[in-house]
């Protein structure tokens, strides 16, 4: 491992922070170290180059959750490890045909789900129908996109609405804008605005909640088990290490659960590999292999096992047949 300090990210995350917390009524000194050190991780957790896989949205689906203090654990954390980005294989990707068929939309049914039990089919007949509506989302920003790239070509140039809409999808998906060649934007955006196999959301989704019956997806509506270091969005996990300040994040919804995950996996530095898989399977106009898409996810856990975990759930509950039931690509 490469130990990494990140003094300029150190600067710019308490210059970030402060502001915030001059409005605040008397915060105490630990109150205030926690919130510096708070905004420091989320800003290194979501647009640092620079993370450990243990560490970048590690998964948690433990049934209890500590209320203690969240303040008596602080520690500064004191490396971070370098992850060097590779060029794809092409043999990775090799097995991925040009399909000239484009999907149709077709309605989900009971018949469906007949082959899973009673508590699994609750579980998919919740979750399913919010992950098919972000991909819509998803995949209407995206011909936005196309759309705005089609006139800047033509005109050279966007309105303020135009640039407006493009500006927060950036914001969005944690691309730089300003100073920015506007035609280089849309580009990167159309790696990540992105749809997402509806089988790999579900599966990671049944992994991570124990099929909604976790305490965290119960209580939290927490299904993927996302970390925060912002102690006003999250929760203790039971069995977080003593100095670790981590928390998992909490929604006010399984729909901002979903959302959240989306934008996590089209956004963040450790999921480029799988975004360029998925990008080649866009230019082929196929997205029948999810497995490919699925190797190329080690990162969301530590676990060695991670991968062909989510693949038997994938195989053993033939979620494959939901990822016919989403939008036309």
């Amino acid at each position: 491992m490469h130990k990494l300090f990140l003094y300029p990210i150190l600067i710019f995350g308490l210059a970030a922070a402060i502001p915030t917390i001059a409005f605040e009524e008397k915060p105490s000194t630990l109150e205030v170290k926690y919130k510096l050190n708070a905004e420091l991780d989320e800003l290194v957790l979501n647009h640092c180059n620079t993370y450990d896989s243990y560490t970048i949205n590690k998964l948690y689906s433990e049934k209890d959750i500590l209320k203690n203090d969240i303040l008596n654990t602080l520690k500064k954390k004191k490396f971070l490890v370098d992850i060097k980005s590779k060029p794809l294989n092409p043999k990775s990707y090799s097995g991925i045909e040009n399909n000239a068929q484009v999907n149709l939309v077709t309605n989900l049914s009971e018949i469906d789900f007949q082959h899973l039990s009673e508590q699994k089919q609750q579980f998919v007949k919740t979750v399913l129908p919010l992950i098919i509506n972000e991909n819509q989302k998803i995949l209407s920003n995206r011909n936005n996109l196309i759309v705005l790239r089609s006139k800047l070509t033509e005109n050279n140039s966007l309105n303020s609405f135009e640039l407006n809409k493009l500006r927060k999808l950036s914001k969005k998906y944690k691309l730089e804008f300003d100073n920015e060649h506007k035609m280089e934007i849309i580009d990167k955006l159309l790696l990540r605005v992105e749809m997402i196999p509806n089988s790999i959301v579900l599966a990671q989704a049944a992994i991570e909640s124990g099929w909604g019956s976790s305490r965290f997806a119960q209580e939290y509506n927490a299904l993927f088990g996302e970390y925060t270091y912002d102690n006003t969005k999250g929760v203790i996990p039971l069995e977080r290490e003593n100095g670790e300040r981590h928390l998992i994040k909490a929604f006010n919804s399984y729909n901002n659960s979903v959302e959240s995950y989306f934008n996590n996996i089209n956004s963040h530095y450790a999921y480029e590999d799988f975004r360029d898989i998925r990008n080649i399977m866009r230019t082929r106009n196929n997205f029948s292999n999810v497995n490919l898409l699925v190797d190329r996810l080690s990162t969301y856990a530590e676990d060695e096992n991670y991968i062909k975990t989510i693949k038997q759930v994938i195989k053993s509950n033939n979620f494959i047949v939901f990822d016919q039931k989403t939008i036309s690509y």
